[in-house]
């Protein structure tokens, strides 16, 4: 399944320009539009064949978290196992079930998950939730994140209110009013139906005394406050950043330093400042773990050939800063520099597909070619690719 099938029959472009960051908006859908997804008896196996605790998997009730006593035993080797009994106990005292990361778990919702990267340009995790009877799980509240919610099977009552406060933050200076009017949405959600929540958006939710399975898609945008922290890392370079302030008494020290630091900081905020962090951010972007045994130990340090294929192992995509001749990216926490004409050939690469060497080869100057293979097979050494050989 596609991001675009989940917001049919709107358009990709009409659900960005009209719904994203905007305003809630119900997508009604058919019966078992989204059980491909995952079902109950998947979702049985993944909690009888994984050893799951808080705070990736819990119970929670009232707006509460249980305590893991209630449906977790001690394990052989101090490894907490779910406990059958007391799982369906809790469960039927009205307890919802919480799975976080479920894109980790089930290949379907995983493939979904990227989907959404590629139309967000952006990281997004997707946590399961399923109730049985009457109860809520939260009470009335707002994310930090904006968020798709898809019922896979039964029914569940939503209210959504408008927001507080517009664009709140996690850790804000100061916290959003409870709404005091009515909502704007008091609905049900069918099985097939598709609800999106902007950040910000009050919302509540109860099951209606029937199984009920639903997934949320919470994407991950960047804000004003990422961008300022981003561009405070990058000006650590300079010494003027990084020396002690003058003292209380000192004026004139003070005068000095304030207007270093305005031309710095002025410097930094450059026309294409949100450009060159966006870029980042999406290279970052939640990287998907990839694991070939048992051949892949052997490919990863076996000589490359053109019908070799390469993936980025800890990134999403490479950002790429150029630098006269020269160009720089970091990944895995460490910053290289290659020839800026190899950019256009690892700029091919990410998380999502491997790249045969011949397609990257194809992207360079013929006399290039020696040194980006060069260049891969280095950087496949210190771990920045994945090697998969035919």
């Amino acid at each position: 399944m596609e991001f675009d099938q989940v917001v049919a029959p709107l358009s990709r472009e009409q659900f960005l320009a009209d719904h994203h960051g905007k305003s809630f908006l119900r997508i009604p859908g058919t019966p078992g539009r989204f059980a491909g997804l995952i079902g109950w008896d998947e979702l049985s196996a993944i909690l009888e064949q994984h050893r799951l605790a808080p705070p990736r998997f819990k119970l929670v009730q009232g707006g509460q978290p249980l305590d893991p006593s209630r449906y977790l035993s001690a394990g052989l080797g101090g490894t907490p196992r779910l406990d059958s009994a007391k799982f369906a106990t809790a469960l039927a005292g009205g307890a919802t079930l919480i799975l976080d990361a479920a894109e980790e778990l089930a290949p379907r919702i995983r493939a979904l998950s990227d989907s959404f990267r590629d139309v967000f340009r952006s990281g997004n995790y997707v946590n399961l939730y399923a109730g049985w009877f009457a109860q809520n799980g939260f009470d009335l509240h707002w994310d930090s994140q904006e968020a798709m919610i898809l019922q896979l099977g039964g029914r569940k009552r939503w209210q959504v209110f408008a927001p507080t406060r517009l664009h709140p933050l996690q850790d804000d200076v100061e916290a959003p009013a409870r709404p005091t009017g009515p909502p704007l949405w008091d609905g049900m959600l069918e099985d097939g139906d598709a609800l999106y929540i902007p950040r910000g958006w009050w919302h509540m939710a109860w099951p209606v005394d029937e199984p009920s399975l639903h997934l949320t898609f919470t994407t991950v945008q960047p804000n004003g406050i990422d961008l300022a922290r981003w561009v405070a890392a990058t000006l650590r370079r300079h010494a003027e950043l990084r020396e002690d302030l003058p003292a209380l008494d000192d004026a004139a020290g003070q005068a000095a330093r304030i207007a270093s630091l305005r031309t710095l900081m002025s410097e930094a905020l450059s026309d294409d400042l949100i450009a060159t962090f966006r870029r980042q951010w999406e290279a970052e972007s939640f990287p998907r773990t990839r694991v070939n045994l048992p051949g892949g130990p052997y490919q990863q340090l076996a000589a490359l050939t053109d019908a070799s294929k390469v993936r980025l192992g800890g990134a999403h995509k490479l950002a790429f800063a150029t630098i006269g001749a020269n160009a720089e990216f970091v990944a895995g926490g460490k910053l290289y520099v290659v020839p800026a004409d190899l950019v256009p050939a690892l700029a091919l690469l990410s998380d999502t597909a491997a790249v045969p060497v011949s397609e990257l080869v194809a992207q360079v100057k013929p006399e290039r070619a020696a040194d980006l293979r060069k260049a891969l097979a280095v950087l496949a050494r210190a771990g920045v690719f994945l090697v998969e050989q035919d």
